[in-house]
C-alpha cells in the first residue's frame, strides 16, 4: 500500500472538502486535581464496529485475530500493542497543560480508539481510511465526550466597498488579496489618527489573541494574524484546496516512501523587525531553527509536529542536497508534473522557479503522513529569524548547531514552556515575513498592521493595483468590542468593513446603507466547522457514558440552531463534518430533546444527579455560547444536577480548558489541515502510546 503514496501526495490531502484550532482566539493556569480519576481503560479482547460497508474489529494484539464476525461485509481488524511505559496518565497531561494538543479536550481515554486513530494515520489507502474514520465517528458518537451541537454556517457581515472576498476552509483572507472601491467613505475610528478610508481594512471583533508568538497561539485569531504577517514553506493560494503552492520554499521533494522531505528556500528573503527597523536575511537555517522551537515550547499546538522527527531533520546546503539527487531516489510532483529529479535545475524547473535560493530544509518524517504539506501550510509554523531571536547569542548558537544540521545544541538557548525568553520577545514584539507587520497595539482594544515594505512579494501588489481602479489595505486595524450592541453600531456608522456579528443579530445589519454603499450578510455557506461542548471525563459523574448519553438527550438543539444562531447551524453528532470521509449515519445515535430518554439513561448510570454540581462556562463576549449556557442550565437543571454558569476571558477560558480545569465549557473547532485526521485526532485522542498498531483486510 505504502507505493500508494506518491499519488496521494500529488493531491495533497486525502479528503477535499479544513491550520485548527479553537474557534475564535492562553496564560498558564495553576492546574487542581481532578475530583475522581478516570482509571486508564483495561482493554477488552476486541471491539466490533459495524459501518455500512464494514466490519472494523480493533484490539490487542493476539485477541482480535480469532474474533468472529459476518462474512457479509469487509472485514477489517487492527490489533494492537500499548507500550505501557510510554503512555503518560490523564493527570500528567492536565499538570503539563496538555488539552487540545498531545490529548482531546475531554481528557477522554480510549485505547480502541487511539489504536484506530494511529491505524489512520499510518494508512495510505484512502478507502481503508475512511472505514477506519467511519468507526471512530461510531465510537465518538455513543461514547460523547464532546456534545456536538452541528455545523456551522459561514456567517460574514461587511459593506460591499470591501471587493474580491474569498473563502478557505482553514484560513482567513489574505487581506492584501481583497480591495476597497476607491470612493469608500472616510470615518474616523476613534483610535488615535487612524481612519476607515478605502485604503485601511478595520475589522469589528472579540476576543484577544493568545499570542503574537506562532509558536504559541492556537486558536483563530491568532492564526488570521499569522496569515498576515507571517511566511509559510507552502502554502494554499487563495480558495485552492487541492494544489499546495509554494510560498517560502519555492520547491520540494521526497524520498520513495515519502519520510525524507527536501524543501528549496526561496532566495533574498528578509524578516524585518517594524520595533526597530531592521531586517534579517532568511535562510534554511531559519526554517529549522523554527520548526524546532515549536517543538522545544511544547505549546498544545505542537503536536501536529509528532508527525516529524525534528532530531533528524536539518538544514543543507546547495551543494549538499545536490548530492542526494545525484544518488537518485527523489521524486516531485507538482500540477501535472511528476516523477523522478536527479538534480536542482530539473527540480527548479518542474516548479517553474528560476531565481535564487537560500539553502535547503531536509525534514523527517518517523513514517509517512500524506496530509503533511496540508500542515505546513500552518501560519503556527511561520518561518522566523533565528539571529532577532537570539540575539547576541546568535552566531554562537549557530556554530554550536553546525549551521543547523543539530537542533539539539539550541536547547542551550531556548527553554521549554512559556517563560522562555524567546517567546518573550516575539509575545510582544513580532517581526515579520509576509505582507504586513504589526506596528501597534493596546490589549483588549486594537491590533494595527501596516504592509510589510521588504514582502518578498510585494511586486503583485504592482500588478493588482496599478490602474487605480482598486484600493489596496495599506493599513488592517482589528478594533476589539465584546459588547455585540456597539460593536453592531460600528458597523452600521461605517466605522469598520467587516464585523463579528452574533447570529440574533444577523437580520440587523442586513439591508443597511452607508454613503451608496449596501450592506453584505452571507450565511450560505455549510463550513467543516464544529461547534460541541466539552465534558471533563476526569471526573464524575462525566466519566461514565451514560451520564454523557443523558446530558445529551437533554439539550434543546431545536432551540439552539433556531434561537441562538438563527438556522445557520446543521446538526452533526459527532465531530467529522458532512460529506468528509469516515461521516456516517449508519449505526450511530441521533441524539434529539428528550428529556424522558436522559432520566432513564441516569437511572442506568446508577446517579443521583442531585449530589452533582456542574459549573457551565463559556467565553466573556460570545453571546451564542452565552444563551447555550443558559439553556444547558436550565434542562439539565430539570435532571437534577445543581447547575450554574460563569464566563471567563478567552486567554483564561483557553488555560483553564487545557489544564482540565473545568466541568463543561462550549467551544468550535475549525480544522488546522485538509484531512478528516485534523478532527479525529485533536478532539478524541486520548494519548495512547503503541508499540505496535496492525491493519488486516479481510
Amino acid at each position: 500500500m505504502r507505493k500508494q503514496l506518491w499519488i496521494l501526495l500529488l493531491v495533497g490531502i486525502l479528503a477535499i472538502g479544513f491550520a485548527g484550532c479553537a474557534q475564535e482566539e492562553k496564560p498558564k493556569a495553576t492546574p487542581t486535581p481532578a475530583e475522581t480519576p478516570t482509571p486508564t481503560p483495561t482493554p477488552v479482547p476486541a471491539t466490533v464496529i459495524e459501518t455500512d460497508t464494514a466490519f472494523v474489529v480493533v484490539g490487542e494484539k493476539g485477541k482480535v485475530e480469532s474474533v468472529e464476525v459476518p462474512t457479509t461485509k469487509k472485514v477489517i481488524r487492527v490489533s494492537y500493542v500499548v507500550d505501557e511505559e510510554n503512555t503518560k496518565s490523564i493527570e500528567e497531561l492536565m499538570d503539563a497543560g496538555l488539552g487540545f494538543g498531545a490529548i482531546n479536550p475531554a481528557f477522554w481515554r480510549n485505547t480502541d480508539f487511539d489504536a484506530l486513530v494511529k491505524a489512520a494515520r499510518f494508512e495510505t489507502n484512502p478507502e481503508l481510511r475512511t472505514e477506519l474514520f467511519k468507526a471512530m465517528y461510531v465510537i465518538a458518537n455513543k461514547e460523547s465526550p464532546l456534545l456536538t451541537f452541528g455545523q456551522n454556517r459561514m456567517m460574514r457581515t461587511y459593506w460591499d466597498w470591501v471587493e474580491g472576498r474569498y473563502y478557505h476552509p482553514t484560513f482567513t483572507e489574505r487581506y492584501d488579496l481583497i480591495w476597497e472601491n476607491p470612493n469608500a467613505p472616510s470615518v474616523e475610528i476613534g483610535i488615535k489618527d487612524y481612519k476607515n478610508d478605502a485604503n485601511t481594512l478595520v475589522i469589528g471583533t472579540i476576543g484577544w489573541p493568545e499570542s503574537f508568538d506562532p509558536a504559541t497561539t492556537y486558536e483563530t485569531f491568532g492564526w488570521e494574524i499569522w496569515h498576515q504577517i507571517g511566511d509559510t514553506l507552502v502554502t494554499y493560494w487563495k480558495e485552492e484546496t487541492e494544489k499546495i503552492s509554494p510560498d517560502l520554499a519555492v520547491a520540494w521533494a521526497h524520498n520513495k516512501d515519502g519520510t525524507e522531505w527536501y524543501f528549496v528556500i526561496r532566495g533574498d528573503v528578509v524578516a524585518y523587525d517594524p520595533w526597530n527597523d531592521k531586517t534579517y536575511p532568511i535562510d534554511a537555517t531559519d526554517v529549522a531553527f523554527s520548526f524546532w522551537r515549536v517543538q522545544r515550547i511544547g505549546h498544545s499546538v505542537s503536536w501536529m509536529l509528532d508527525f516529524t522527527d525534528l532530531s533528524k531533520s536539518m538544514a543543507m546546503t546547495e551543494d549538499e542536497f545536490k548530492d542526494v539527487l545525484a544518488k537518485g531516489g527523489i521524486y516531485a510532483e507538482y500540477g501535472e508534473k511528476s516523477g523522478e529529479v536527479k538534480s536542482m535545475d530539473d527540480l527548479l524547473a518542474m516548479f517553474d522557479y528560476s531565481g535564487t535560493t537560500a539553502g535547503v530544509y531536509k525534514l523527517v518524517l518517523p513514517e509517512p503522513y500524506a496530509p503533511i504539506l496540508g500542515i505546513l501550510t500552518d501560519p503556527f509554523l511561520s518561518v522566523l529569524p533565528m539571529e532577532y531571536l537570539l540575539g547576541d547569542k546568535y552566531e554562537e548558537a549557530l556554530a554550536a548547531s553546525n549551521n543547523g544540521k543539530d537542533s539539539s545544541a539550541w536547547e542551550a538557548y531556548v527553554s521549554e514552556g512559556e517563560e522562555d525568553a524567546t517567546h518573550q520577545l516575539m509575545h510582544q514584539k513580532p517581526v515579520c515575513t509576509g505582507p504586513y507587520c504589526v506596528v501597534d497595539y493596546e490589549e483588549n482594544s486594537y491590533i494595527v498592521a501596516k504592509m510589510n515594505p521588504y514582502y518578498w512579494g510585494k511586486s503583485l501588489w504592482d500588478e493588482m493595483y496599478a490602474d487605480g481602479s482598486k484600493a489596496k489595505h495599506e493599513t488592517v486595524v482589528w478594533v476589539i468590542n465584546n459588547d455585540a450592541v456597539s460593536r453592531i453600531n460600528l458597523f452600521k456608522t461605517g466605522t469598520v468593513d467587516f464585523v463579528v456579528a452574533p447570529p440574533e443579530q444577523i437580520e440587523s445589519v442586513k439591508g443597511l446603507e452607508f454613503q451608496g454603499f449596501n450592506s453584505v450578510v452571507k450565511t450560505d455557506l455549510l463550513q467543516p466547522v464544529i461547534t460541541y461542548g466539552v465534558f471533563n471525563t476526569y471526573k464524575e459523574p462525566f466519566n461514565n457514558p451514560k451520564v454523557r448519553q443523558a446530558l445529551a438527550y437533554a439539550v434543546p438543539y431545536d432551540q439552539i440552531i433556531e434561537t441562538v444562531y438563527s438556522g445557520n447551524l446543521e446538526r452533526n453528532y459527532a465531530a467529522i463534518p458532512i460529506g468528509w470521509p469516515g461521516y456516517t449515519e449508519y449505526g450511530i445515535e441521533k441524539y434529539e430533546f428528550n428529556m424522558a430518554k436522559a432520566k432513564q439513561l441516569l437511572e442506568e448510570a446508577g446517579i443521583d444527579p442531585t449530589k452533582y454540581s456542574i459549573e457551565i462556562t463559556y467565553n466573556s463576549g460570545n453571546s451564542a455560547r452565552e444563551k447555550i449556557s443558559a439553556l444547558l442550565q436550565n434542562t439539565w437543571s430539570q435532571l437534577g444536577f445543581q447547575c450554574t454558569v460563569s464566563s471567563l476571558e478567552w486567554p483564561v477560558y483557553l488555560s483553564k480548558g487545557e489544564h482540565g480545569q473545568y466541568d463543561y465549557y462550549t467551544i468550535g473547532w475549525v480544522p488546522d489541515y485538509l484531512d478528516t485526521d485534523n478532527w479525529v485526532g485533536p478532539l478524541y485522542y486520548g494519548a495512547t502510546e503503541f508499540k505496535e498498531v496492525n491493519v488486516q483486510i479481510e
